[in-house]
């Protein structure tokens, strides 16, 4: 096939449904669609618009009349069929509300799923120039990881926008701009990008003051978003106005003299790039304090994690094209180098949703929970279906007459199927307003559920438009003819002259029923998901009480904005409640500390390592285990580098320094600094259960100013009214800084919070898991009620001849048992290994499962099985059996 022949299945079907008088204009408007779109956007994104095409053209004024359903076409028929259907739901009554509710239960799930999304697949929609907006990507090793980055240099963008035919406008954005401003309401905190002229020439973000294509171009220009521009200039056109920044953020102390040039509307909510200020680029020229900035930005190729570039092409240049260009530019620089730079180019529709690149702006949903969460809500929603496929073979004796009077009264196969789908799908449709109200309960829950990818913003709203509604009819009538269609066959084909004889009956594998089959798989279903949960929270639960090495108990650490740190922790300690203070540059636990390569004194073992500047105090007051040297005695004196390092075993074994007491006197190399070791700790968790950098790990001391410098106060607390310490440790900063906010947290609570993630995760799967189980419950109880109705009699004769109600649960349980016991050898492998290699396939450490956890969902699903089959055999034995056998 030709790479620019559109599909041949899709084409296929595109002929089949439109009218043959409009087929040959429309065919070749979307063959000339499509063609644009190869040589655009490539032939993989073309195949995906060309359905959406076709998907388009399904509409009343296209399609051809159908032969041979002209007869259908007829009001009273189906006005016939909707009173039938809505009879038979009537007369039905407790089937009726177990599918109904058991599918709005499960609707409830897909409606959010629907409105997610929709949500995900509107990010950045807005931009004119979606369809040629780009980013560039930088993929390279670094202290011997493996990176993919959503940055670029400095160097690559201006290359892009001098050197390379094809791109209309190349942007260059530099994260960096972070500040506390002191207004009369209170000090406001203040983030943005440094940002090229052409800012508003790329993006379509809406200026409500100021001139777009001069409002980043001259230095100190400042964007304000409408929301802080009202808060720092209330009541005043701040167009023109003063507004200076002392900015601390990118490793880097810088006096912006600003002078607001713009203000801009709020960036939408489905933007991946969120921001509260735009400050000129050409002001990042100006030099600035601290080791973040350097004054070869501009033509440092090695600074691919810095900058943030996006190009627009033009209509004739492929992505493909423009990869290639960047490898030319790098080609001299990565043949000098050990480790090569890649630049590659990442469409726009790819910003949130990827998993390959770190490092980005704005929120991002990986496209590994969207998946985990598509294939539970199909798990749920199969659940659902399965109930009314079983509860209705169930029914399909009692409806046998129905369909032989029909036939015999001359109705068709076709005629008898579109009856009993078009109940289906009346009963979807209920069972969607049902679904409706569940949404609006869960909804809340869902939008509070912490999601730290989102990097502090609000991604989602779930709010319903119009557009929404025509999902949604689509869905439910989906959902309709998903659960009807094989009780409508199956009804359908019913002979006449068979409908007395046992015709519920499909055999299949073997003599196993259907029906049985159906009910095994939701069983397995319900089982996996509840086994699921309880292995996720049993790991969540491990990584919390997971020793670390080091004590975290009724430890505060705050982070500290300036050069007050020794006054502060002087009037700590003053407190009653404070027993002991610790200077350090990073915390344990959540943060990594500062990495290097570290290398021995001969330089012949070399190897990545983590370190962290602390002070005498840290490592007593965190308890760390010393197997060897000793901790630091005494603080630098000012301006003195640090020359004595702490390491753990790992860092030994890194470094082939031999045993805790032979290291000790001996000098490594990290960063091109000499260290003397003088003590050896054992080893301790360096970061999290579920990513590591490197094991091995040093502690040198603090100097007060540097890489080195600390810039948390940790304190450790023993008191019994907290909340007051709290408030006195709060009230002092900020009689030191009030200008930055109070930002502490006790070391146990900071550590929960890096693994809000995997909470999230575990209470999107419980919470799934509980609907899983209420909807089999709902199912197991209408196959309890059809089977103990459908066997009254054999109850009441074996009642007369001395059974008991003992016995009779277990000759009315005992199928289901055997199903609940192949469900359970189905699903127990399959979820253990779904949970090991996909859902916690990033932890390092993990939880030991025994047999209970793996038998978690098996306990529950027998449990309610037989607290239900129970209930319903003590109700069909309480019954008189002289009432069921008088006439017999």
């Amino acid at each position: 096939m030709n790479i620019s022949d559109p599909p041949k299945n899709l084409l296929r079907l595109f002929r089949w449904f439109c009218h043959p008088d409009l087929r040959p204009f429309v065919e070749g408007d979307l063959i000339e669609i499509f063609q644009h779109h190869v040589k655009t956007k490539g032939k993989r994104k073309a195949n995906w618009l060309f359905a959406k095409e076709v998907g388009k053209l399904v509409r009343p004024s296209l399609i051809k009349n159908l032969e041979g359903f002209k007869r259908l076409n007829n009001y009273g028929m189906f006005k016939n069929y909707l009173k039938t259907s809505i009879r038979s739901l009537k007369n039905n009554l407790l089937f009726s509300t177990i599918n109904v509710f058991g599918l709005g239960i499960s609707m409830s799930v897909g409606i959010l799923m629907i409105l997610l999304l929709t949500e995900l697949n509107s990010f950045d929609q807005f931009h004119e120039k979606k369809e040629s907006l780009y980013r560039i990507t930088s993929s390279s090793k670094i202290h011997e990881m493996e990176l993919a980055l959503s940055t670029a240099s400095h160097f690559i963008g201006e290359q892009l926008a001098n050197q390379v035919t094809g791109v209309d406008e190349v942007l260059i954005m530099r994260p960096g701009i972070s500040t506390n401003l002191e207004l009369r309401g209170g000090p406001i905190s203040l983030t943005g990008y440094y940002a090229t002229q052409n800012f508003f020439d790329v993006f379509s973000f809406q200026l409500l003051e100021g001139n777009p294509n001069t409002a980043l171009v001259e230095p100190n220009s400042i964007v304000l978003t409408q929301t802080l521009a009202n808060k720092i200039f209330p009541n005043v056109n701040p167009i023109g106005k003063a507004l200076v920044l002392e900015s601390d953020g990118g490793w880097q102390q810088r006096t912006i003299q600003g002078k607001v040039t713009g203000v801009v509307e709020d960036p939408p909510t489905n933007s991946h790039l969120q921001f509260e200020s735009l400050v000129s680029l050409s002001t990042y020229d100006q030099p600035a304090e601290g080791n973040g900035w350097n004054p070869s930005f501009r033509t440092n190729q090695k600074a691919f994690q810095q900058s943030f570039v996006y190009v627009v092409l033009n209509e004739d240049t492929q992505p493909v094209a423009i990869e290639e260009a960047m490898a030319d530019i790098m080609a001299d620089y990565n043949q000098k180098e050990e480790n090569p730079i890649i630049h590659g180019i990442q469409p726009l529709d790819e910003f949130v949703t990827s998993d390959k690149y770190i490092n980005r702006s704005g929120a991002s949903f990986s496209k590994k929970r969207i998946s985990i969460m598509l294939g539970l809500t199909a798990i749920v929603l199969l659940s659902a279906c399965f109930n009314y496929t079983n509860l209705s073979l169930a029914r399909a004796l009692r409806r046998a007459k129905e369909v032989g009077v029909r036939k015999v009264n001359g109705a068709s196969r076709l005629h008898l199927l579109l009856q009993f789908m078009i109940e289906a799908t009346l009963l979807s449709l209920i069972s969607f307003t049902v679904g409706v109200g569940l949404f609006f309960v869960i909804r809340p829950g869902f939008l509070a559920l912490p999601n730290p990818a989102a990097n502090g913003f609000s991604m989602f709203e779930l709010d319903i438009a119009p557009i929404h509604l025509l999902y949604f009819l689509f869905f439910a009538i989906m959902i309709g003819i998903l659960a009807g269609i094989l009780p409508a066959i199956f009804l359908s084909k019913l002979k006449a002259g068979t409908v007395f004889n046992d015709a519920s009956k499909i055999k299949l594998f073997s003599g196993l029923s259907l029906r049985r089959i159906l009910i095994v798989f939701q069983f397995a279903l319900s089982i996996g998901l509840i086994m699921c949960a309880f292995l996720i929270n049993k790991q969540y639960q491990f990584a919390l009480n997971y020793d670390p090495g080091y004590e975290t108990e009724n430890i505060f650490n705050i982070s500290i904005h300036g050069d007050y740190i020794d006054l502060l922790e002087t009037e700590y300690k003053k407190l009653p409640a404070v027993v002991a203070t610790a200077k350090a540059s990073t915390v344990l636990g959540y943060g990594s500390g500062e990495m290097g390569m570290a290398h021995s004194e001969d330089k012949s073992h070399t190897g990545m390592a983590l370190i962290n500047a602390i002070d005498e105090n840290y490592l007593t007051m965190h308890g760390f285990e010393l197997i060897a040297g000793n901790y630091f005695e005494q603080p630098l004196s000012e301006g003195q580098e640090p020359d004595q390092v702490i390491l753990n075993k790992s860092f030994l074994s890194l470094l082939q320094m031999g045993s805790p007491q032979e290291a000790i006197g001996k000098h490594i190399f990290f960063r091109n600094a000499r260290f003397r070791v003088i003590g050896v700790v054992e080893d301790f968790i360096t970061y999290s259960l579920n990513l590591s950098f490197s094991n091995a790990f040093g502690f040198v001391q603090h100097a007060t100013e540097g890489i080195y410098e600390a810039r948390n106060l940790g304190v450790e607390i023993h008191t019994d009214d907290l909340l007051t310490t709290i408030g006195d440790l709060e009230g002092i900063y900020r009689k030191l800084d009030p200008l930055h906010p109070f930002d502490g947290s006790f070391h146990t609570d900071a550590i929960a919070k890096s693994y809000e993630s995997e909470k999230t995760t575990f209470t999107i799967i419980s919470f799934l898991a509980f609907l899983a189980i209420s909807i089999s419950t709902l199912g197991l109880l209408g196959m309890a009620v059809f089977t103990t109705e459908t066997r009254m009699k054999e109850i009441s004769i074996r009642k007369v001849l001395g059974a008991g109600i003992a016995n009779l649960t277990m000759l009315l349980s005992r199928s289901f048992i055997i199903m609940i016991g192949i469900a359970a050898i189905l699903s127990i492998p399959s979820t253990k290994y779904i949970v090991d290699e996909i859902i916690l396939n990033e932890f390092l450490y993990r939880a030991n499962f025994n047999i209970a956890d793996l038998l978690s969902g098996l306990f529950v699903v027998f449990l309610f099985s037989l607290l239900i089959i129970g209930w319903q055999i003590r109700q069909a034995a309480i019954q008189n059996p002289s009432d069921l056998l008088r006439d017999e």
